[in-house]
């Protein structure tokens, strides 16, 4: 029986390139002429090229990195099923589309094992893998067989959840268009893990999506049936791939929403009366929607978290030990309310400020630790400079009161669950782009004269 070959090498030619260049021509007319329409209208699509070139400069370095400098992993294991999944659909389309559609392979009924067993899909047991496939399936037709072509298709997708968070808060933020690039798009750590295939890059592409949504219902007041529908549909697929996200982040929108429902309802009399309610309604749909994604989050349960986290500590330790990976360790780990408190401190250094420059161990290491550095002098510097106000703009600014709930809720759950920095890398990436566009907007709207929109 035979399982996914994360050890599968790409080996590029030059039909590989060549496709890969041909797409991303195609590509870039596309955005340009989608620019031209939009940027009338939005001034901040004036950086959508930059934005998007970013994106896929790391989806490509990223795609380059596996073949030469890592030699596998993961994303070659989803290409390598992405690539014989397709064979099944090509070449026995019946039984192959009904492999799409399973959810695992013991729901699978095939008449022809063999077809099967040639497509390395046997042993995808797991529901983030087995839709990280999928979706990698998908975008592998579309590039023809292509790894170079199916990681820009990927990444360009990708960048477009990223792209209309980015620009809804342009919309809020009209005057930091250009500062709030650096969250959303220039952070390295960011644009290398956060391009390539791999499930980070659609989690953080849904976030986005999320964010839109929650904008144009409760901020601009557009689009709102779509915009349900995109958030739902982001949801779902958080929820196959990482649903432990949405414990945070469904929370913290809802934070976000809610404190913008002052500005749909007219009159002060009706907002005594109905905002009290509104609010308490939004907490027990809250509650009963992660009660929902709890009970079908397999290990991510709530009542599953302590074993699950422990789980990842372990696995991370060995990888450290077995392949001199940087690794790192806290006080030692009590799962209680109390113990949770206690570890924070530590585990927020180690999310936001840490590799420190003497823990650096590889290439991928000394880059997240310089930006960790940069990120904290920045921090201290605001720190320094506003004293006060740094707490008194965070009550009263609704954004960056969510991007800090979520930012520092979900740090403080990756630094204690990674205890490997290469691993931190990846799964701190929605919480770092969050914070750095959190103190971006403290930094920005600090100043004298600056006037919010809303």
């Amino acid at each position: 029986m035979k399982s996914l070959n994360y050890d599968y090498i790409v080996k590029l030619d030059l039909y590989d390139i060549c496709l890969a260049i041909i797409y991303f021509a195609i590509i870039y007319i596309i955005a340009f002429f989608y620019k031209r329409t939009k940027i009338k209208n939005n001034p901040e699509y004036k950086y959508f090229i930059l934005a998007l070139t970013l994106k896929v400069f790391g989806g490509v370095m990223f795609a380059l990195l596996t073949i030469f400098y890592y030699k596998g992993g993961d994303t070659m294991g989803y290409f390598h099923g992405a690539v014989n999944l397709s064979n099944a659909i090509l070449e026995r389309p019946i039984e192959g589309v009904e492999i799409f559609f399973s959810r695992f392979y013991n729901d699978m009924v095939i008449k022809d094992n063999s077809v099967v067993e040639s497509f390395y899909f046997m042993n995808i047991n797991a529901t983030d893998v087995l839709t990280i496939v999928k979706i990698t399936t998908i975008i592998n037709l579309m590039g023809l067989y292509s790894y170079g072509a199916t990681t820009i298709i990927f990444s360009s997708i990708s960048f477009l959840g990223v792209w209309v968070a980015y620009s809804s808060f342009c919309k809020i933020y009209p005057q930091l268009s250009k500062s709030l690039l650096v969250g959303f798009f220039m952070v390295p750590t960011i644009i290398f893990w956060g391009s390539g295939i791999l499930k980070d890059t659609v989690t953080i592409s849904c976030i986005g999506w999320m964010i839109y949504g929650i904008a144009n219902i409760f901020i601009f007041k557009r689009k709102v049936a779509l915009s349900v529908l995109i958030i739902i549909v982001a949801s779902i697929f958080i929820f196959l791939l990482k649903s432990y996200l949405l414990y945070l982040l469904i929370p913290s929108l809802l934070i976000w929403a809610q404190s913008n429902i002052k500005n749909l309802i007219k009159g002060s009399f009706i907002r005594i009366v109905f905002v009290p309610i509104i609010i308490t309604l939004f907490g027990t749909s809250t509650f009963l929607i992660l009660s929902d994604v709890s009970a079908n989050a397999g290990k991510y349960d709530v009542n599953n978290l302590e074993k699950t986290l422990e789980g990842f500590q372990q696995w991370h330790g060995q990888l450290n030990e077995s392949l001199d990976q940087s690794g790192y360790s806290l006080d030692e780990m009590e799962y209680t309310p109390l113990g949770l408190l206690k570890i924070t401190p530590s585990a927020l250094n180690v999310t936001f400020f840490r590799p420190y420059l003497w823990e650096v161990r590889n290439i991928p290491t000394l880059i997240g630790a310089f930006e960790s550095f940069i990120l904290l002098l920045f921090f201290v510097y605001l720190l320094v400079k506003l004293r006060g106000r740094f707490f008194i703009i965070i009550s009263k600014n609704k954004e960056v009161l969510f991007l800090l709930i979520f930012a520092l809720t979900f740090g403080v759950i990756v630094g204690i669950s990674s205890y490997n920095f290469g691993a931190l890398s990846r799964y701190k990436m929605p919480s770092q782009m969050l914070f750095v566009i959190a103190l971006t907007i403290i930094y920005q709207t600090s100043k004298k004269g600056y006037k919010k929109i809303n």
